[in-house]
């Protein structure tokens, strides 16, 4: 089962790498951050970045909740990355976990070693208004939350929409690519762009 612990927005890599190096590790099978695709303009280019979809979550896989929280709470480093001092640790509902599962593409880091980290990456979607003007035309993840949409702003690329996480209703957002298929000079760019950064550690 899936279960969410809350760190300080900017920290999760950090809270990752403690949990991995915390002592009695088998008592969890992964850790792990569900990562975006997001494109910013920057230069009069559109650059492609990676960022985490949940900020300030890091997702926990393991049957034995009781005893890592345990082993968290008597952990320093732990109490440190936390925004206020409250041990924030909630399980992730399994409509939620399926959701996630579905959006994400996983696959194993390029030359995978076993037992490496699995990568969970939600690719860019695309957003275009239908032609009768009332509602959108999507292709990517953001299909799958197409009603919890809030707003689209295809200008700065991206979409809001409110996702229920860890029992606790929240606004996340959505990377777009350009309407259509990743064609054009523009959003060839961003192709390049992107094959780039998949071959970095995300």
């Amino acid at each position: 089962m899936w279960y969410v612990i809350q760190t300080m927005t900017g920290k999760e890599e950090d809270l990752r790498l403690q949990l991995n190096a915390l002592p009695g590790r088998e008592c969890f099978y992964e850790c792990f951050i569900i990562r975006a695709e997001w494109l910013k303009r920057l230069g009069g280019r559109w650059e492609a970045q990676v960022r985490p979809l949940f900020p300030g979550y890091v997702f926990v896989e393991t049957g034995r909740p009781e005893e890592l929280f345990l082993k968290l709470k008597e952990t320093p480093a732990y109490a440190r990355l936390l925004g206020n001092g409250r041990y924030e640790f909630t399980a992730v509902e399994e409509e939620e976990e399926d959701f996630l599962r579905t959006i994400c593409q996983m696959g194993q880091e390029e030359g995978g070693v076993p037992g490496s980290e699995k990568r969970r990456l939600v690719r860019l979607s695309t957003a275009r208004p239908q032609e009768s003007g009332e509602g959108w035309q999507i292709r990517g993840p953001l299909k799958a939350f197409e009603k919890q949409i809030e707003r689209i702003n295809l200008h700065k690329r991206y979409a809001v929409v409110r996702v229920s996480m860890g029992r606790r209703e929240q606004t996340v957002l959505f990377g777009l690519a350009g309407s259509g298929e990743i064609a054009d000079e523009e959003d060839s760019e961003i192709a390049a762009s992107l094959q780039a950064k998949g071959k970095v550690e995300l």
